[in-house]
């Protein structure tokens, strides 16, 4: 079997993975086990913001660069189910009208560099409001990371299939659920650069928001 086509079986597998849909990642115990946690209507939401370190953890290719990775998690109650959509959730940078949707791994792969640069390393300082109708919760979170150097990785169209077939295996899972069920959304960055900004991650459905806020710093 020629080289050629080898690839191309490989490429048409991942491609069926993406197709397949996301299978997330395993919640963790409960929801405040996240740094930004609250509860509505028979509904627990956890949320966490990834330092680029956590990015490079996560996936076999660094993609810290190239998109902001949040990881969410959604605890029905067990008789009530709940429909999970990416429609819920929006990221706002603060006091301008930049609002964006999470973004599928088909388009954060399709827009990657030719060449992946491992980024510089930022620090990350968390803060989270849950605002939940009548009920709400404050839970503040700070996240330090070391500075790095990276090295240049020149990204084939294999590569690119790869990292499609793993955003999307780790990606939040849509639709009705009646366990609870986690998973990544993926952002576009929209920080501008050389200049401290602040991130919201808003979170609505039926009644239920959370409110989380990230102030990123780069080093140097």
């Amino acid at each position: 079997m020629s080289r050629r086509l080898l690839v191309g079986v490989f490429l048409m597998v991942l491609t069926s993975v993406a197709v397949a849909g996301p299978k997330g990642i395993a919640p963790r115990a409960s929801a405040d086990r996240y740094p930004v946690h609250a509860g509505n209507d028979g509904t627990e939401v956890g949320a966490a913001l990834l330092s680029p370190a956590e990015v490079r953890r996560a996936f076999s290719y660094d993609v810290s660069g190239s998109c902001l990775v949040i990881e969410v998690a959604l605890y029905p109650r067990k008789d009530k189910e709940r429909n999970v959509s990416l429609a819920d959730f929006s990221l706002h940078l603060a006091g301008t009208g930049a609002v964006v949707k999470p973004s599928r791994p088909s388009a954060i792969a399709a827009k990657l560099p030719q060449e992946l640069i491992s980024p510089g390393e930022v620090i990350v300082t968390t803060s989270g409001e849950a605002v939940v109708g009548l009920h709400s919760r404050h839970i503040e979170k700070e996240v330090g990371v070391d500075g790095y150097s990276g090295e240049r990785h020149p990204l084939s169209e294999k590569d690119r299939a790869i990292v499609e077939a793993q955003l999307t295996d780790k990606g939040l899972p849509e639709g009705k659920v009646s366990l609870p069920v986690a998973g990544y959304l993926y952002y576009f960055p929209i920080v501008p650069k050389k200049k401290q900004s602040v991130l919201q991650l808003d979170y609505e459905q039926n009644g239920v928001k959370v409110v989380l806020h990230f102030s990123e710093k780069p080093t140097g």
